[in-house]
């Protein structure tokens, strides 16, 4: 594994912890269920076993963060000689039977607790006294040690294939924690290290003393993607003002939904389009219900989302994070003319490459050192340069299993922004499409009609899609 002691955070990584705040969480996580079958022998102590038995798969799992004396340097990874298993894999259960409501109010307060920043940035919920003997696991993950896509390899290190639970778990390897460096190894190494890159120290400083304008326009351009905006054919300026554009505060609300992927292909075969233009456009019909539900005009209104799509490699295990911003159409409107008009800007983005790297957003390498750099990613988290973000990840499209527990769902959590009170997020398992609306728990307190919208926002299109296989047979 490529990862190790000393690791040093990439700048985007490290903005993610410069952007947290108590009313801005930056931790993604998720709510899963299993569905235990005869074969089953999953205990909260034989998962927790399960766990310490492939912690060394994930050795990010038994680190935590070191800062760098006087900020010289992004924080770095380092072996946690405290870690304690029990803190972070822990065990709960609902009054029987627990319903999914029951199940949901739960996830919402321990989603919308921060991590503790002096231990490995991660937590586990085993959640038992579900109806009909289901499982429930909290998860959550910070943002600077996890992205969306890594989050389904990191799932498949306790997942495997055989509905058949083993016998006897493997003993757990050996592990002894590396010493941290010293405050004075950490500077030392810092300063090394930044005198040796070809934008060094030296560099830096220059161009702080020498061009403090350039420097200040840059910080500028990175924090607010107003340079992206005035190149990428989008409407340009802000996003729409929004009642998804309120400012969050320490509590969230959590709702989910599943849509069957065969009915989201049926759709997108039908028009031609991607499953991902499908996902979209049912977002953006969803959203336009919503509103009218709470009496806001949506008369020619569209609302900009953001799609991050992550770009890292097999070989970088640090976040690689680009984004496209799609203005999706939300007023009332034919559901098949709104689709193609998604489809429409989506391709349009695609062909003039305007999506744009969170390096371009969040970091200022070469120059300036982290303390400016931290300037920047809290200008880009407060600026409303999007409504909301809609999440869509690939997972497994066949069963997989925990103990011989099968999950049956899995429903993303999404932080949201500074300006940000509602995000959207999607992963198709095994032929389903589970979707998590994560909200600010004031903000939006009828966030429970989103699911009923995204269902019928599908149904609409459905209708279309059969209309039309039926007048072409």
């Amino acid at each position: 594994m490529a990862m190790g002691h000393g690791d040093r955070l990439s700048a985007v990584d490290a903005a993610f912890l410069r952007m947290e705040s108590p009313n801005q969480h930056m931790h993604v996580g998720g709510l899963f269920i299993l569905e235990p079958g005869d074969g089953s022998t999953f205990t909260f102590d034989r998962f927790q076993r399960l766990v310490r038995s492939r912690l060394h798969l994930v050795p990010r799992y038994r680190q935590r963060i070191a800062g760098t004396p006087l900020d010289l340097a992004q924080p770095i990874w380092v072996d946690d000689p405290g870690f304690d298993l029990a803190y972070h894999v822990r065990h709960a259960a609902l009054p029987r039977p627990g319903g999914m409501d029951q199940l949901l109010e739960y996830a919402s307060r321990i989603l919308s607790r921060q991590l503790d920043r002096d231990r490995p940035l991660w937590e586990l919920y085993v959640v038992e006294g579900l109806e009909d003997g289901n499982i429930g696991i909290i998860g959550k993950n910070h943002h600077a040690m996890i992205d969306g896509l890594a989050g389904v390899d990191i799932l498949g290190v306790l997942l495997d294939t055989d509905p058949e639970s083993p016998e006897e778990l493997p003993p757990a390897m050996a592990w002894e924690p590396h010493p941290p460096p010293s405050g004075v190894r950490r500077a030392v190494g810092a300063v090394r290290e930044l005198a040796t890159q070809p934008s060094g120290l030296v560099t830096r400083a220059r161009a702080l003393v020498d061009r403090p304008l350039e420097v200040a326009k840059r910080t500028a351009a990175v924090g607010s993607g107003l340079t992206h905006l005035a190149t990428t054919g989008l409407s340009g300026g802000l996003a729409s003002k929004s009642i998804l554009n309120q400012a969050p505060g320490i509590s969230r609300r959590f709702a989910v939904q599943q849509l069957p992927l065969g009915e989201v292909k049926e759709v997108k075969n039908a028009f031609d389009a991607t499953v991902n233009d499908v996902v979209l456009a049912v977002c953006g019909d969803m959203l336009g219900r919503y509103l009218r539900a709470r009496h806001e005009s949506t008369r020619g209104l569209e609302l900009r989302v953001m799609v991050p799509v992550s770009v890292r490699t097999s070989t970088d295990h640090n976040n690689q994070v680009a984004a496209v911003l799609v203005d999706l159409p939300v007023d009332e409107m034919d559901p098949v003319a709104r689709l193609r008009a998604v489809s429409r800007r989506m391709g349009d983005v695609k062909r003039s490459h305007s999506a744009v790297g969170a390096d371009f957003l969040l970091n200022l390498s070469g120059f300036a050192p982290p303390t400016i750099h931290a300037l920047g990613a809290r200008l880009a988290a407060q600026t409303r340069l999007f409504n909301t973000v809609v999440t869509n990840v690939p997972g497994p499209q066949f069963p997989v299993y925990a103990l011989g527990a099968r999950l049956v769902g899995g429903y993303p959590f999404i932080p949201l922004a500074a300006t940000q009170s509602l995000a959207i997020g999607l992963v198709s398992l095994d032929g389903v499409i589970h979707t998590g609306f994560t909200a600010d728990y004031d903000a939006l307190p009828d966030v429970s009609l989103l699911p009923e919208f995204l269902r019928g926002s599908l149904d609409d299109l459905l209708v279309s899609a059969r209309a039309l296989a039926a007048t072409s047979s």
